[in-house]
């Protein structure tokens, strides 16, 4: 019995260590990117904006008495958080409340870029935020017709923040948002 056990450990060890070990480098998912050239237009009764979104968006409105709207792109684990309020006589405050905002995320982000666009034709003036690093959200914007209009929003991605392995998703929904901001128009009346 203990030849037989000691054959076949000699064996198993011959056998075993034929093959080098090849050290390999830890990987991530493949990310797949939605793809559509399709667009739609997202509009509501109770929101004063159009805009145009990509036909794979999902659309959620949180709250319609305040127009509180989420474009979900369950695919990719990312959101971005729409807030519409009309103006009145609170431009001020409405800026000033949206820059806190943008800047409470600048503790957790390594640094941040300010952006203003402005789309005349359409009456759509505005700040673009980029934040990179850890930070709970790596973009946000606010755009305004400065009169009636007032429109926030901030980009969510649903795991942990890891600027390395979200940066083509980050990416990506940053082209969705500046893709959403030049399309904006404002509803007359609302």
């Amino acid at each position: 019995m203990r030849t037989a056990l000691l054959i076949v450990s000699l064996l198993f060890g011959i056998v075993s260590c034929t093959n080098t070990p090849i050290a390999r480098p830890l990987g991530f998912m493949r990310i797949g990117l939605p793809t559509s050239d399709s667009s739609v237009v997202l509009t509501s009764d109770f929101c004063g904006f159009d805009a145009q979104i990509k036909s794979y968006v999902k659309v959620r409105y949180t709250d319609t008495v305040n127009c509180w709207v989420d474009l979900v792109y369950p695919d990719i684990r990312s959101t971005i958080q729409l807030t519409y309020k009309p103006i009145d006589s609170n431009l001020e405050e409405l800026l000033v409340e949206a820059q806190k905002l943008a800047y409470k995320h600048t503790v957790k982000a390594t640094g941040m870029r300010e952006q203003q666009f402005s789309y005349e034709d359409n009456q759509v003036y505005g700040m673009y935020y980029e934040m990179s690093g850890a930070s709970a959200t790596t973009t946000q914007f606010y755009a305004t017709d400065s009169n009636s209009h007032f429109l926030r929003g901030v980009m969510y991605h649903y795991s942990a923040p890891n600027p390395d392995s979200l940066a083509p998703v980050t990416d990506f929904m940053r082209s969705e948002i500046l893709g959403f901001i030049a399309s904006l128009t404002w509803k007359d009346g609302e």
